[in-house]
């Protein structure tokens, strides 16, 4: 035995001998290895050059591209925009060729944001192959750092020992055959090593007298509402002394014993059962009982041991859940980066609370939202195993409120639903006001000092900025505090000079801070003293008098004979484009006109005019009606669409729901009427109604053409 041993322990020392002649080799191959991670980490850099160099020209080529078909898109939605609005002016005269014009420039639009779209994501699939190649280079450069690291030394075996602690070959433990007698006689036959046996029991008993085996209890998996035998399992006591034996068992609150007391003669076992005592609710259930063995001779000692109980109660079949079950991930501002979508990303935890294991097979519902497996996508769970996922806002989403109940769903068909809500709010500029424009109105020159308005401008940055004092020749600026704190506001206030000449006074005021700024217009006018004038129906002071003298004088409006002017009579559909005709100066016409206007009548050339330049269409039976009283709803498309006709803004618009005759509006008539309202030209009637159909009277003309000359037709 000693000799095997000695020759094994020779044969390691020629192996650690052989090991250490052998590190030359080991160092030359260590030199090759390091040469080549070297060669692949050098063709790793210049891969990556390479595809940040066509990254740049990708985003050069796509920058050109986009610029174009920028221009196309501006284009075809013109186009579009002028044939919706074709087809709406004809309304139900609309011909087919029309609406195929819609139909044909809406497919451009979408034709030219598909291409945008590809070319977008030509440049994202450019950076991508850029984030790989870095990556690449991480990679190899780790490598590279590892293989030149000095190898840890061989570290020595440990000395050879016996399960004792000692000399395997002269352990006298290990051999017995090794072991001497103290008193010099065979270890055998040594009667002081070797006493004679007896029958005496020792005089007390000890802890290791009883036994309970096992010292824990585990019931398992039991589904919930289970009963009966399921809940049980069993453990043993045993009585190793020669003493009659006392047990007793105390109580827990989760589980059960079949053992209140019981006496045990030496050497006897019985069995005990412990019983969970319900599987009503779902969770890991832990307890224990105290056993306690008390002697009835000897010295009549008692000792205890504990039994330490389990279960696990499930839910019924295959289960799985979600936490947390729904999450507001909270803002995002329109045209948000990835970064920032990434900013929002939460994790959540799907745990298997069924008795039986399962295997995650996917996801659903998930449309505003992606979500991703943190570990395998197909993991295996079983019971109250967990694993995680990542949700983060899909890029791109518009301005809006984003709410998916994202299912997780397993193979067996277990599922589990998540609630995730994003809002994407509209992109706020840096620096806003709290109005764009400011109207002060009309004044005859002579006015006195206007009354202020007060603007408040805010900064929606996160930093502080300096507010430049902003100024206007025409305006008075009120004086504005210098420091803008971030999130902040700040106030000023604006009134038209004293003093203005008769004018349109269009500014557009400039409002800076810092790197930023933001526009206010500014509209007001002034127009020159009327001398009122002399008709017998229009006493000086009354509800039109003004009005009528601005536009006698003018020339758009005359007497009705006999010095009167006839304010409350009704103006018809003839009289009301001729006054358009005198406004853009009576110029030359040519073509037909309609069936019932009268060669050489006052109208004739009005109406022909109005025709060619659109501001009429006649009736669908080529009749124009001069004679008839204009409705309320007819005067303001005829100013509506000489309005465009003459390039003038329509962006003012009123919201003609807040009026309770609003669904009685011809459809042809809606946004003429919704511009007139807006602009203040056709207001409500002292019944707050739009009543559309009325009629109006020369007076009101008179009023609205005034209004339409002095604020928006110069």
């Amino acid at each position: 035995m000693k000799r095997s041993r000695k020759f094994l322990a020779l044969l390691m020392a020629l192996c650690l001998l052989a090991g250490l002649t052998a590190v030359p080799v080991a160092a030359e191959e260590t030199s090759a290895d390091i040469a080549q991670l070297e060669k692949a980490l050098a063709d790793a850099r210049n891969d990556l050059a390479t595809k940040n160099e066509l990254l740049t020209n990708i985003k050069e080529e796509v920058g050109r591209e986009k610029e174009e078909k920028g221009r196309e898109l501006e284009t075809a939605q013109n186009n579009l925009k002028n044939a919706e609005k074709a087809v709406e002016d004809a309304g139900e005269n609309a011909t087919d060729d029309q609406k195929n014009e819609v139909i044909k420039f809406s497919g451009e639009v979408e034709s030219i944001k598909k291409a945008m779209q590809a070319l977008d994501k030509k440049v994202t699939d450019a950076e991508n192959a850029v984030e790989a190649a870095e990556e690449d280079v991480k990679l190899k450069e780790k490598a590279l750092e590892d293989a030149k690291k000095e190898p840890e030394p061989p570290v020595p075996p440990e000395p050879e020992v016996c399960e004792h602690g000692k000399d395997p070959d002269t352990c006298e433990i290990c051999h017995p055959e090794l072991k001497k007698c103290p008193h010099g006689k065979d270890p055998k036959t040594c009667p002081t090593c070797n006493p004679p046996a007896t029958d005496k029991a020792p005089d007390r008993p000890t802890n290791s007298d009883f036994t309970v085996s096992p010292g824990s209890v585990n019931i398992g998996t039991v589904e919930k509402g289970a009963t009966g035998s399921s809940l049980s399992s069993t453990f043993r006591i045993t009585n190793n002394s020669k003493y009659a034996m006392n047990i007793k068992a105390d109580t827990c609150s989760k589980f059960s014993i079949d053992l209140t007391s019981k006496t045990l003669s030496a050497g006897e076992s019985i069995t005990v059962t412990v019983s969970l005592k319900s599987a009503g609710s779902t969770g890991s259930f832990n307890d224990r009982f105290t056993i306690t063995a008390s002697f009835t001779e000897g010295a009549g000692d008692s000792y205890s041991t504990d039994v330490y109980v389990s279960a696990t109660v499930t839910e019924k079949g295959n289960t799985i859940t979600v936490s947390p079950t729904s999450k507001d991930l909270g803002k995002l501002a329109e045209g948000y980066t990835e970064k920032e979508a990434k900013e929002k990303e939460i994790t959540v935890e799907i745990t298997n609370k069924g008795a039986s294991s399962v295997r995650m097979y996917g996801v659903k519902g998930n449309d505003h939202f992606t979500v991703t497996a943190v570990d395998d996508e197909n993991i295996r769970l079983d019971y109250d195993d967990d694993c995680e996922y990542k949700i983060v806002p899909k890029k791109d989403l518009k301005v809006g409120t984003y709410t998916d109940t994202i299912v997780f769903q397993t193979r067996e068909g277990a599922t589990a639903s998540f609630k995730a809500t994003i809002v994407v709010e509209k992109a706020v500029d840096p620096l806003t006001l709290n109005v764009s424009s400011l109207d002060f109105g009309n004044a005859e020159m002579g006015y006195a000092g206007l009354n202020t308005q007060t603007v408040t401008v805010k900064n929606n940055t996160d930093s502080p900025l300096n507010l430049e004092q902003p100024s206007s020749y025409n305006y008075e600026i009120g004086s504005v505090s210098r420091t803008l704190s971030a999130g902040g506001t700040a106030t000023f206030t604006v009134r038209p000079r004293t003093g203005l000449a008769a004018n349109v006074y269009n500014d557009s005021l400039t409002i800076r801070a810092g790197n930023y700024s933001t526009r206010l217009d500014l509209r007001f006018t002034v127009t020159p003293k009327l001398l009122l004038a002399v008709f017998a129906d229009v006493a000086e002071g009354s509800t039109f008098a003004a009005d009528i003298s601005y536009v006698s004088q003018k020339g758009l409006m005359g007497g009705v004979g006999n010095g009167q002017f006839k304010p409350q009579n009704p103006i018809t559909r003839g009289q009301l484009v001729t006054i358009l005709y005198r406004l853009e100066g009576q110029p030359a016409v040519s073509g037909s006109g309609f069936t019932d206007v009268k060669a050489g009548s006052y109208c004739e050339k009005a109406v022909k005019w109005a025709a060619a330049c659109g501001i009429t269409n006649g009736n669908k039976d080529g009749t124009f009606l001069p004679d008839n009283p204009i409705s309320r709803e007819q005067m303001a498309t005829f100013l509506y669409r000489y309005n465009n006709y003459k390039g003038y803004s329509t962006t003012r618009r009123a919201d003609l729901s807040t009026f309770p005759d609003a669904a009685s509006v011809a459809p042809y008539a809606k946004d003429a009427l919704s511009w007139a309202n807006g602009s203040g030209l056709v207001n409500g009637t002292g019944e707050g109604k739009l009543n559309p159909s009325g009629g109006a009277t020369r007076g009101q003309a008179a009023a609205i053409l005034h209004r339409f000359c002095v604020s928006i037709g110069k």
